[in-house]
């Protein structure tokens, strides 16, 4: 702040004033054109930047104010008695004008400057010198100089009561001007004391730009620590990589000739290519001569398996849609318990055929005489009792092949209690849990375990025919003549069960049918059906089968090649026991006695079934709704099925007229033609 403007006011105050002087006796002070009085008022600063007022400075003429004298002048042109009246004037009052220091006393007029003034002042001092000296004095003109000179006092008392009022005033008005300044400069003292307040704020927010300039180069100095530290570190680090990259070039120089090594290598490798790819380009137009011969050789496969499904049929119809096996079981631990160890005579004419056997039994005549009696059965194969149960499924697994070809296909096991049916149909008691996923590995395994693995492993194989195959299975049980399902969720199956048959297809209501996915799957259904089966202990058997079981396999396929598809049903049906009631004791049980004559009941049906179908060829009616059993089976039963009747027999003596009673329904059964067989298709989606 080193110059602060000044208010208009205030410059336009500073000005110069005239300042009164003493002018005689008559206490007239000179006009202010005669009095040079120079006030000047300035604002200066100093160091500290306070405001001083200036002094004011007044110019006059050795100790007090002198006026110049002007040229006096008169009207009437009278010179001498103006210049004597102004010597009178003089002398009247010496020492007033010593006293104020002024000589003479001139009237100025409008107009006269200041040098003409002096001029008529000095001719009249002269002139009055003159006259005092020559002593001639006009009185006259003495009077009219003391009356003009009267006036000019009066006059001059008016201006100075003029200047006196003007000088109050501006007295007054300096002083207003000075409490003005005053003013001012108390407020340029409180914006002083703001502007060091602001310079000690300025000074402060310095000080912390120089705190904070010096943690920025305290942070510089760090970084450039750090960076030096780095640039030193990069510095090894290029020292090491220009040694790397001297051993490098003498790899470098190295790997250039292996590269030219390897380059001509490239080139009879590439050389070696092209000939490949001659030889590929000549494969794979063997390739595309193969694949037509592929594709032509799947049509005649094709059509070779559609002619094999004809011929296999028209070989299972030669055979008969009724055949009769007949397996003679060898003999177990528990014909001893039972105390029937002797054996009865067998034998087995025509080995090689193997369809024939043959009982020795005694025989009573009309006349009491007992005697020994051949009695020779034919079927269409006899199994001796060291055929195993390989060799009984090879003899049926053309009929399990006929599922696939869209037959229904039934097998029977028909025999007494304890003949071996079971086993034959599903192996060992135990053994449904150990057969895995290749039941043929284990000697012991029945027939439905062998048949179901055919079936899915058949199946496998026919894909590249373009046949897929869909399987779902249900187990039932005819226990007093009714239906039992053995798959549903209550122990006991007290539901109302209808059986339906539709175009070949035969369905019971209110029966679980679970879809199959392996052989596995089926595997654990047989043994979750085995587990409620009725079974029972009598004299034949001490597990009993009191009742029929029914294990129905559904197996449908479609082509998508040819647009053939199928529908079959596989019926493995285990039969219960066919002694009589004496042999088997069942008639001391109420319980064992009305089971067994439900069982009888259901088999005499069966063979009154059979019978009708081979004597009635023209009749409409056969007696199937006769037992729940036969209705059933009529699907099975009725010509448009493949049948297969197995016969189980004991070797024991003991059992020898039940062996026998069997062998003659068996006869029966073989004897009895039916329609031939139809295959079940359906529309392939």
């Amino acid at each position: 702040m080193s110059s602060i403007p000044v208010p208009q006011t205030v410059k336009r105050q500073r000005s110069t004033a005239t300042l009164p002087a003493a002018a005689g006796p008559s206490k007239l002070r000179e006009p202010g054109a005669a009095r040079t009085v120079a006030a000047t008022r300035s604002i200066s600063t100093a160091d500290n930047g306070r405001f001083v007022p200036a002094r004011r400075t007044a110019t006059t003429a050795s100790a007090g104010l002198t006026l110049p004298r002007a040229p006096m002048t008169n009207t009437t042109n009278r010179p001498a008695a103006a210049a004597t009246r102004t010597v009178s004037a003089t002398k009247a009052a010496p020492n007033a004008t010593a006293r104020r220091g002024v000589t003479s006393v001139t009237r100025l007029r409008p107009g006269t400057n200041a040098a003409v003034a002096a001029a008529a002042a000095s001719r009249s001092s002269n002139g009055s010198t003159g006259s005092a000296a020559s002593g001639d004095v006009d009185p006259s003109r003495m009077d009219a100089m003391e009356s003009r000179l009267a006036s000019m006092a009066e006059l001059f008392e008016l201006e100075r009561t003029k200047t006196e009022e003007k000088w109050n005033k501006e007295r007054w008005e300096r002083l207003a001007q000075e409490d003005k300044v005053r003013q001012l400069e108390e407020d340029l003292l409180e914006q002083r004391k703001i502007a060091q307040s602001k310079q000690e704020e300025i000074k402060r927010r310095r000080t912390l730009a120089d705190d904070e300039m010096l943690q920025l180069t305290a942070k510089f100095n760090r970084e450039k620590r750090l960076l030096e530290t780095e640039l030193e570190q990069e510095r090894e680090t290029v020292a090491a990589l220009k040694a790397t990259l001297n051993q490098q070039s003498t790899s470098h120089l190295t790997m250039e000739s292996t590269n030219t090594a390897l380059r001509s290598q490239i080139q009879v490798l590439q050389d070696e290519i092209e000939t490949l790819r001659s030889r590929i380009a000549g494969m794979d137009a063997d390739v595309a001569e193969t694949k037509a011969a592929n594709a032509h050789l799947e049509n005649e496969l094709r059509e070779a398996e559609s002619l094999r499904r004809k011929l296999h049929n028209e070989v299972q119809e030669l055979r008969g849609n009724i055949r009769v096996f007949c397996r003679v079981r060898p003999p177990s631990n528990n014909d001893a318990n039972n105390g029937t160890e002797a054996l009865a005579t067998i034998r087995f004419p025509n080995e090689r055929e193997a369809s024939q056997i043959e009982l020795l039994a005694a025989a009573e005549s009309a006349t009491g005489t007992v005697t020994m009696r051949n009695h020779l059965f034919t079927f269409d194969r006899v199994f001796q009792p060291s055929a195993s149960q390989a060799d009984v499924f090879e003899e049926i697994a053309h009929l399990t092949q006929s599922v696939l070809d869209g037959y229904n296909t039934s097998i029977f096991a028909y025999g007494q209690t304890g003949s071996g049916k079971t086993h034959t149909l599903e192996g060992a008691p135990d053994s449904i849990t150990g057969w895995g996923s290749n039941p043929a590995a284990d000697a012991g395994a029945g027939l439905i375990p062998r048949a179901v693995q055919m079936l899915w492993s058949t199946a496998e194989s026919l894909k590249d025919k373009g046949w897929r195959y869909d399987f779902e299975g249900s187990m039932l049980e005819i226990y007093l003549d009714n239906i039992n399902d053995l798959l549903g969720k209550s122990e006991v199956d007290k539901a109302k069960h209808e059986i339906k048959h539709d175009k070949g297809r035969t369905s019971v209501s209110d029966t679980v049918v679970v879809p199959l996915d392996s052989p596995a799957h089926v595997f654990a259904l047989l043994d979750k059906a085995k587990k409620r089966q009725q079974v029972a202990a009598t004299l034949m058997n001490e597990r009993s089968s009191r009742s029929h079981s029914v294990f129905m396999l559904r197996v449908r396929g479609h082509n998508t090649t040819t647009m053939e598809a199928c529908d079959a049903v596989l019926s493995l049906v285990d039969l219960a026991g066919s002694e009589r009631l004496a042999n088997s004791g069942s008639d001391k049980d109420p319980v064992r006695l009305k089971e067994a004559q439900s069982i009888n009941k259901s088999l005499s049906s069966l063979a009154d079934v059979i019978s009708a179908l081979g004597q009635n060829k023209t009749a409409n009616h056969v007696p199937y709704r006769n037992s729940t059993l036969t209705w059933l089976l009529k699907n099975s039963l009725g010509g448009n099925s493949k049948t297969l009747m197995l016969l189980a027999l004991s070797p024991m003596a003991a059992h020898l007229n039940e062996s026998l009673c069997s062998l003659r329904f068996a006869t029966k059964v073989n004897s009895t033609t039916i329609g031939t067989a139809k295959a079940v298709k359906s529309v392939a989606s």
